[in-house]
């Protein structure tokens, strides 16, 4: 992995992002890490008043430009200084919205990995509002953080799965050679409240161990009718450093309904969800 982009908005989920991705950079083979701060100006905010009857002018707009530069200079120093002093940090202010600002700069800078942060409760960021967006059409993989989420090396990592989705286990082969920080030990969920694992273990352990042959693997199924809350007791419960939803309609992630996923990242306090492409 040489790339990673962090869209960034300066608030606190932001903030603790670029920490995370700071501490991991010194597992794994990064060179650059790109903070992207979308700073759009929707030509209504030029022309129509704000609700005090105040006119955004050209000189308002600059000001707070060189603010946002001044901002950004200030963080990459910090992540600078948090770094190992080999990797470059660049930085970028795209006069986009914040998703064709990212889908923009994964064009032009091309990067391995995507790291955004999700919002706590009871904090609304810019990139944090638009994260389930983000990750469903993102061209590349993406890490999201959690709030109050620190870096550990991660040995341990859980798969959920549904076994309708088995084949896209296949995926997993490629993530040692591409992140070469990455080869923890595979815990494959099922989350099967109805059972319809029963009288099938051989089978889906056979096809797990074909598919996931180069990692140190092991499938488990849980009965919790909850599938969110089933998988984030299980991650806690197996001390796990990272969740990774494959990609596809049956897979945990993308299977959930849009208030689904925004309750899974709420109450998904500490462990990064990986989402593959």
């Amino acid at each position: 992995m040489k790339t990673i982009l962090i869209p960034v908005d300066f608030s606190e989920t932001s903030t603790n992002a670029i920490k995370f991705a700071a501490d991991l950079s010194r597992d794994a083979a990064v060179k650059k890490i790109i903070l992207l701060k979308s700073f759009y100006t929707s030509v209504y905010e030029q022309i129509l008043p704000t609700p005090d009857f105040l006119q955004i002018s050209a000189e308002d707009i600059e000001t707070e430009r060189e603010e946002i530069v001044s901002q950004l200079a200030t963080v990459s120093r910090k992540l600078l200084n948090r770094c190992n002093e080999t990797i470059e940090v660049e930085t970028i202010i795209s006069t986009e919205p914040v998703l064709r600002a990212i889908y923009q700069a994964i064009a032009d800078r091309q990067p391995d990995l995507l790291i955004v942060g999700s919002d706590a409760p009871g904090e609304v960021s810019m990139v944090g509002e638009q994260i389930i967006e983000v990750v469903k059409t993102s061209a590349v993989k993406v890490m999201v953080i959690p709030a109050n989420a620190s870096y550990h090396k991660i040995e341990q990592a859980v798969v959920p799965c549904d076994f309708e989705a088995v084949a896209r286990l296949g995926l997993l082969q490629g993530l040692n050679n591409s992140h070469s920080w990455l080869n923890p030990k595979l815990m494959v969920l099922y989350v099967d409240p109805k059972n319809k694992h029963i009288g099938r273990e051989v089978e889906y352990e056979a096809a797990v161990k074909k598919l996931v042959n180069c990692y140190d693997c092991k499938l488990y199924y849980s009965g919790a009718k909850d599938t969110v809350k089933g998988i984030l007791d299980f991650a806690r419960d197996n001390h796990a450093q990272l969740i990774i939803a494959l990609p596809g309609k049956h897979s945990f992630f993308y299977n959930l309904t849009h208030s689904s996923i925004t309750d899974a990242l709420s109450f998904n306090a500490k462990h990064p969800v990986l989402i593959l492409k």
